[in-house]
């Protein structure tokens, strides 16, 4: 190999040399960026975590009534040096949930950079149970007693002489359920009878008897029935088999049908005999009565004549 080769292959050498060089360092300078880039956005992230930005500010509530916000907070351990990233929703949605019978649902949300929103719905209140010790219980619309404080029971109906039986209770419980807004907020109380029958009273004064285990069904209709109704305090709507008015002069019928089957049938001959009796007795006693009205006037008319011939 002459000499002009060896120059040639050793400039050849050094060009790519200085080449690899070039790439090496362009190489160091990509990672050297890529590592500083990246500690920067680590200690960014790691100061924005811990600011005060994402700190939470806003808390919001829907839905709660009969619960005050402070006592839902509470309940989730929720406070504002929280900081909303580190807020596990899951968590704080049971922890309400177990906490208060009254809410049949709860839901909740956190929103970067600062926000929470908790929405609830609560059992509505259906009744006022008296039970055998003279103590009321609220009854939520589940059926079950509620044992918190209660800010307001919205006239609640009063349910009586039920004496604590739940098959009873239960079925009051579903018919109220049942019923629509407007007629029940004008119950006033619901006294169980006699069989299976129950007497109810209308705040317009009206009694109602009907079937505890379906009232509803008839119930439901009582504001169109109401209005062709004049007298409410001197009558009973009995929802019992059909629908009609009983009023005193129905029921005195009533009673006198009653008194004459019962006779027909044989069933009130001593009682029949006694009223008899009773009867024949009492106008013998008025005859006597009369005989010696009878016998006074006459005596008394015949003293005052022979007054008046005196002094004539």
């Amino acid at each position: 190999m002459n000499r002009k080769n060896k120059k040639l292959l050793s400039k050849l050498d050094n060009e790519k040399r200085r080449s690899s060089l070039e790439k090496i360092k362009r190489k160091k300078r990509r990672e050297l960026v890529f590592i500083v880039t990246l500690f920067l956005i680590v200690i960014s992230v790691f100061l924005l975590l811990f600011s005060n930005y994402l700190k939470l500010k806003t808390i919001k509530i829907e839905g709660n009534n009969q619960i005050s916000k402070e006592e839902i907070l509470k309940a989730g351990n929720i406070n504002n040096d929280l900081k909303t990233w580190a807020i596990k929703d899951n968590e704080i949605q049971n922890n309400i949930q177990s906490k208060f019978e009254i809410f049949k649902f709860v839901s909740v949300h956190s929103k970067l950079p600062s926000t929470i929103e908790i929405k609830v719905e609560e059992y509505n209140f259906i009744a006022q149970n008296k039970k055998e010790d003279g103590s009321f219980e609220i009854i939520m619309e589940n059926g079950k007693p509620y044992s918190g404080n209660v800010k307001n029971n919205y006239n609640l109906p009063i349910l009586e002489n039920f004496k604590d039986d739940s098959s009873k209770l239960e079925e009051i419980y579903k018919n109220l359920n049942n019923l629509k807004e407007e007629v029940k907020s004008q119950i006033s109380e619901i006294i169980n009878d006699e069989n299976d029958n129950i007497i109810i009273y209308m705040k317009d004064g009206q009694k109602v008897k009907a079937l505890r285990s379906s009232f509803s069904n008839k119930l439901n209709y009582y504001e169109e029935i109401s209005k062709y109704i004049e007298d409410k305090n001197n009558t009973t709507l009995n929802l019992i088999n059909g629908s009609y008015l009983e009023t005193p002069k129905s029921e005195q019928k009533r009673n006198d049908s009653i008194k004459q089957l019962l006779t027909r049938q044989g069933l009130r001959e001593d009682s029949t005999e006694k009223d008899s009796k009773y009867d024949k007795n009492k106008n013998e006693v008025k005859k006597d009565n009369k005989a010696e009205n009878s016998t006074t006037n006459k005596q008394t008319n015949s003293s005052t004549i022979n007054k008046n011939n005196t002094k004539q």
